[in-house]
């Protein structure tokens, strides 16, 4: 974990980015796990699964659709998921529409030259993925854009000077990803991505006539 005015010693090393694409992405799964909910070994989870009719959906990171991709395919975005509504309820699987995780996921996406540069672990919906963006896009000339930690993860994202400084990794053993970018540049991508992700969001609440993609209560 980066400790309190150590900024300065990890930025000093932050490497500069390539060509990055900032973005949000709906989690395509390629399979239902129609086994027990708890007390599940690895081999079951695997065994006990039931494969989807593949989504006609272009997926820069194996089983995520970046939004900068589905304008146009809104029908095929949500074939994909009427297929999945359909599968879990004709093998009893009400639980797996309970929640965005894992069926319905949306993560925030930041990839460099095509790979993932940052991973977002603990980030499973539209407002978490949202509030995200919505950071990168108001984010200033200087300060602290994004601060978090959870269970062996962190991500702290600050701007100084408007350079854009990222570092990822585990708490106990300090940060393993440290890069830098233009922070306008990310900002505007950001902006963009969060009014796609409202759009597209928007669209598939008004077809299923249900929020999957967001946690209640």
């Amino acid at each position: 974990m980066i400790e309190d005015g150590s900024d300065e010693d990890w930025m000093a090393r932050a490497r500069p980015l390539g060509p990055l694409l900032c973005d949000a992405a709906f989690r395509i799964a390629d399979s239902l796990s129609i086994g027990p909910e708890n007390d599940i070994g690895p081999a079951d989870w695997e065994r006990l699964r039931v494969p989807l009719d593949a989504a006609d959906l272009p997926c820069r990171v194996p089983r995520l659709a970046a939004t900068l991709d589905l304008p146009g395919r809104e029908a095929a975005l949500a074939a994909h998921y009427g297929r999945l509504i359909a599968t879990t309820r004709r093998h009893g699987k009400p639980t797996a529409l309970a929640q965005p995780f894992p069926y319905f996921s949306v993560t925030p996406l930041m990839l460099e030259d095509g790979q993932p540069v940052v991973s977002f672990p603990w980030t499973d919906d539209v407002p978490q993925t949202a509030a995200f963006l919505r950071a990168l896009a108001d984010a200033g000339p200087d300060g602290v854009v994004w601060d978090a930690i959870d269970q062996g993860w962190f991500l702290r994202i600050l701007v100084r000077d408007g350079i854009l400084f990222i570092a990822e990794g585990d708490p106990d053993e300090g940060a393993d990803v440290v890069v830098r970018g233009d922070a306008g540049a990310v900002a505007a991508q950001a902006a963009a991505a969060l009014a796609r992700l409202s759009g597209l969001h928007a669209g598939l609440i008004r077809v299923f006539g249900r929020d999957f993609w967001s946690y209640h209560g």
